[in-house]
Formats: C-alpha cells, sequence, structure tokens
C-alpha cells in the first residue's frame, strides 16, 4: 500500500488474498497454531513408534497363522500379495491421474489415490518385517521363519511380476488413450474439411 500523498493505493489481488485465507486457519493465534503444530508432530512421532513396534509384529504374527508351517501356502500367499500389491497401485494410480479435473473438487481423483496407497500397504508390512531392525520386526521375522516358510521370498518375486504387469497395463492404457485422441483430432479435421 501506498502511503504517499497523491498516489493512488497498489490493487490488492483479490485470487492471492483468498488463497491465503483458505489455507490459513481462522480465529487462532500465532501462539496457538505453533502449540497445534509441535502438538500434531508430537502425535505423529508417538504414532510411527507405536505403529512401528506393533505392525510387523501383527502381519508376521497373521501370516505366520495363515500359511501355518506350508512352504506352498507361502508361496502363495506372497506371490499374491506380491502382485496385488504392486500391479493394482500402479493401474489405481494412473486412473487417478486420468480422473484428475472429472469429478467434483477431484474427489474420484483422491479415492483412487487412497485405494492405491492402501494396497500397498501389506508389501510394505512385508518390507518392514525384512528390512528393519526394531522388535517388532524381529518379532514378526522370527513368526515368518518359523510358520511362514517362503512367503518372503515369493513376496518379492510377486512384486517384481506386478510392477511388470502395471507398467504393461498403463503403457497399454496411455496408447489406447493416445490413439483415441488422435482419432478424435482426425475426426475434427475431416468435419471442419467438410465444411
Amino acid at each position: 500500500m501506498s502511503e504517499l500523498p497523491g498516489v493512488p493505493p497498489e490493487p490488492v489481488d483479490d485470487a492471492t488474498s483468498s488463497k491465503t485465507r483458505r489455507w490459513s486457519l481462522p480465529g487462532l493465534s500465532t501462539k496457538n497454531k505453533v502449540i497445534l503444530g509441535i502438538g500434531t508432530v508430537v502425535i505423529i512421532v508417538i504414532g510411527y513408534f507405536i505403529l512401528q513396534r506393533l505392525l510387523p509384529d501383527w502381519w508376521g504374527t497373521t501370516m505366520g497363522e495363515r500359511i501355518d508351517r506350508s512352504v506352498t501356502s507361502g508361496t502363495v500367499w506372497g506371490l499374491f500379495f506380491g502382485v496385488i500389491g504392486s500391479a493394482l497401485p500402479l493401474l489405481f494410480a494412473l486412473l487417478a491421474i486420468f480422473s484428475i479435473g472429472k469429478t467434483p473438487k477431484n474427489i474420484g481423483s483422491w479415492l483412487l489415490g487412497v485405494v492405491s496407497l492402501l494396497l500397498l500397504v501389506p508389501n510394505l508390512l512385508t518390507l518392514a518385517i525384512v528390512v528393519g531392525s526394531g522388535q517388532g520386526a524381529n518379532a514378526g521375522r522370527l513368526q515368518l521363519d518359523i510358520l511362514g516358510p517362503g512367503f518372503r521370498g515369493a513376496t518379492l518375486i510377486g512384486v517384481i511380476v506386478g510392477i511388470v504387469i502395471g507398467i504393461a497395463v498403463d503403457f497399454y492404457l496411455l496408447g489406447r488413450r493416445r490413439a483415441k485422441r488422435k482419432a478424435l483430432v482426425a475426426n475434427r479435421t475431416v468435419d471442419s474439411n467438410r465444411k
């Protein structure tokens, strides 16, 4: 704002001011915002350590009970979770990108993105057991060593196969989309030439 006499004030950009209002927390002082931010970070850190201890142990126990010392069962479950947990997230992520702007407030895109992330969870839990060094990872690893033979190796193979399948399907869908666009452009040019 200009405070010089005879100089009109600078115009305020309504788009910028509405964006800052939209992302700000109304009615909270800076002190309360800082307290809220610190509290959120503390809750996230505590939740991380609790989940780091509990989830790998729970996953190892659940899969160990499901597999019940059968190499065949461990291999089948590992391949299933590996393929499903890597191919479908790639597919749903691409569909989420395709659906941006097609639903009000991109709800469809957000839902597909959340589903994509949820489908990754079993593979992430298995990865946490394999590479983790905490108590939960060690307990989960012990459960899978005793009760779930073949599960971890089959999951790795399933992830590799699932990534290949997911990328192949994504390229196929991208190619079909590109072909439809070319056909649409060709039809428009033919229609415009007729007129």
